[in-house]
């Protein structure tokens, strides 16, 4: 299964004890999947865990009989199909209103911090979905309606997130990309496993990028020793070939002999083979020396 389906199963286990609490969460679900449809509520779960959800939820709550709820499919997906004074009690009760057929809820059902926690995971069990958290951070909810975007940001920024909007075919994303917001939205809904699990791979995404770094530097120092040492050996063949290697000073020559017959050592392991030793910076100086003396040589040559 997927990150988000395992954080969906993991939310659609947890029930509210308190009826503010349930009746909250239950309006999260239906304001993001439901329609209203003449004298009818519409739900469309994402899967049976959900319809599962609605139909304990609602039972815990409102006095049902099997005419005013029950599941029928439409296109091989399930829809529960809400009649009757169910309807009237629901939008009483879940403070709902419509607007041309979609639903949304008053302010009011989520006064309470624990009731924000539960329309949270009401919304994001009927509308949302986040990345494998081994990929780029995302996590979003899709609406119909502005106000339920703009309801939902609100609602998560109690909880020190910053999420955005943006407008996508005609709906509304409401999106987070930071990781330590994601996580702790994946705290306020009660998904302990799946906050564990996505820290988790955020340790080993990190310590992975990490040593992804220091490879891509030590590669990048190394393609530069390379770099270098290559000139310095082209600079002394030059020079062997137009005056000979005896044209050096003293000092220059032994540093060239060491360096022609250990081509990929670096300034240091070059200095320690000279008599007496000498330093990175000393070595460093002579090749430069020996880079002057060959580009010289050049200009003459081509003049």
């Amino acid at each position: 299964m997927s990150f988000s389906l395992d954080l969906k199963t993991e939310l659609a286990d947890i029930y509210p004890q308190s009826v503010h609490c349930r009746n909250a969460e239950l309006a999260g679900i239906i304001c993001a999947s439901g329609k209203k449809e003449e004298d009818s509520l519409v739900v469309r779960p994402e899967n049976e865990l959900i319809q599962k959800k609605i139909y304990r939820l609602a039972r815990k709550s409102f006095d049902i009989t099997e005419e005013m709820m029950y599941t029928t499919k439409s296109g091989g997906k399930n829809r529960i199909i809400i009649r009757g004074t169910l309807v009237d009690d629901l939008f009483s009760s879940l403070k709902l209103s419509g607007k041309a057929g979609n639903i949304y809820a008053n302010n009011m059902i989520i006064e309470r911090t624990c009731c924000k926690r539960a329309f949270i995971r009401g919304v994001f069990l009927a509308a949302g979905s986040v990345s494998s958290p081994d990929k780029k951070n995302h996590f979003e909810m899709v609406f119909s309606l502005k106000e339920s975007a703009d309801q939902i940001t609100e609602c998560m920024k109690v909880f020190d997130t910053d999420p955005k909007v943006v407008v996508r075919r005609n709906s509304y994303v409401v999106y987070i990309k930071d990781g330590d917001e994601i996580a702790s939205i994946l705290s306020v809904m009660g998904a302990v496993n799946s906050l564990m699990t996505f820290e988790n791979s955020r340790i080993v995404k990190d310590i992975r990028n990490s040593i992804n770094r220091e490879v891509n530097c030590e590669t990048a120092n190394i393609s530069k020793v390379a770099s270098a040492a290559v000139k310095q050996v082209r600079d002394i063949e030059y020079i062997d070939e137009k005056m000979g290697r005896d044209f050096l000073p003293g000092s220059l020559r032994d540093l060239a002999d060491i360096r022609i017959a250990n081509p990929l050592l670096s300034l240091k392991e070059l200095g320690d083979l000279l008599s007496p030793p000498i330093g990175k910076s000393g070595v460093n100086h002579r090749l430069r020396r020996i880079s002057e003396l060959a580009d010289k040589l050049r200009e003459t040559h081509e003049d």
